[in-house]
């Protein structure tokens, strides 16, 4: 079994760097390329944490002779920039190493993806949004389809979601029975013109009807850029030109809630103190920012979990379709003040 010292010796850098890349430290100060090297040496040799290594020794099954694709809407660079979807990936992985199932990866490419590794598959996993032209590519391909974080032609395919629209009003909820009632937002909107899809837009929707029904909307609190760390600096930054501010902002992502309050920071604008923010996904950076993010947490391991079970069972004999809606849980930890008298 390999140790996070033979991946750094393969990688050429410190048993510190491997430890926090291994870890999703978006704080670390390193390539892309490096860091894809590291996660890759690490697949390589099946490196797997100490807790998990006595636990999955026992769950290992003869080789099976399935093998599962994994088609990915992002390409490879910007997943290493998204520790949600970089998890549901590696809980694929994980049940699949697991059951001695052999994984082909498929990312997208200058907007596309390479149809032929679709074929001889036995199941396909698909993670992410895509058009209804490749959807159909895919039904031509797969007999036996998965899809994570969508539900495209519910009734025909497997998927495994969260409840959009339930979340978001949870967390405004919450915030609203703390008091709030000047509520900023800070969104991610991708368009893929590829797929003829917007990414981000179910966040955004539920945060207005909710608010809508409150008569607590305000349009000037809210902002909309990319799901990114650099996005959350801006945001914020233009945010704080405004002569009014919310006295909370909820972030479509953590890594937009992260840039934000780096804003807020260089501003000398305290967190929670003056104003709070909430992120969304719970990455593993967020439990060590300063202070400790407030965040929803999003079961993403646990998504591609599901999604491998769901494979297998189809591969079983199962015919009638499944959507299985994982729950969401708001993390309170430091960025959000419990005593608002808003």
């Amino acid at each position: 079994m390999a140790t996070i010292k033979e991946i750094a010796d393969r990688s050429g850098v410190s048993l510190a760097t491997v430890s926090r890349v291994l870890n999703y430290d978006k704080t670390l100060s390193i390539s892309s390329v490096k860091r894809k090297l590291i996660l890759e040496i690490a697949e390589e040799l099946e490196y797997e944490t100490p807790r998990n290594r006595k636990k999955n020794q026992t769950k290992r099954k003869k080789k099976s002779n399935i093998t599962l694709g994994v088609l990915h809407f992002l390409s490879i660079e910007a997943e290493l920039e998204d520790p949600y979807y970089i998890a549901v990936r590696l809980g694929i992985e994980k049940m699949c190493l697991d059951h001695s199932i052999k994984v082909v990866k498929i990312y997208r490419k200058d907007n596309t993806f390479e149809k032929n590794l679709l074929d001889d598959l036995d199941g396909l996993i698909v993670i992410g949004k895509f058009s209804l032209e490749h959807q159909r590519i895919i039904q031509k391909h797969c007999a036996k389809v998965v899809y994570v974080d969508s539900s495209p032609l519910e009734g025909d395919y497997d998927c495994v979601v969260i409840d959009m629209d339930w979340t978001v009003r949870n967390v405004l909820g919450y915030l609203t029975d703390l008091g709030y009632k000047k509520i900023g937002y800070l969104g991610g909107c991708e368009e893929l013109a590829e797929y003829n899809t917007i990414l981000g837009e179910t966040r955004k929707k539920a945060f207005y009807d909710c608010l809508s029904e409150k008569s607590l909307f305000e349009p000037k609190w809210v902002f909309v850029d990319k799901f990114s760390y650099d996005s959350g600096y801006e945001m914020m930054k233009t945010a704080l030109d405004l002569s009014e501010l919310p006295d909370v902002f909820f972030a479509a992502n953590d890594n937009i809630a992260i840039g934000a309050m780096k804003a807020l920071y260089e501003c000398g604008i305290k967190v929670p103190d003056e104003i709070s923010i909430i992120g969304f996904n719970d990455i593993p950076t967020a439990q060590y920012t300063i202070p400790p993010l407030s965040t929803v947490k999003i079961y993403s391991e646990f998504m591609g979990e599901c999604a491998v079970e769901l494979i297998l069972e189809q591969i079983a004999g199962r015919k009638i379709s499944k959507k299985v809606t994982i729950p969401t849980k708001i993390i309170k930890r430091a960025t959000v003040k419990l005593d608002s008298k808003n």
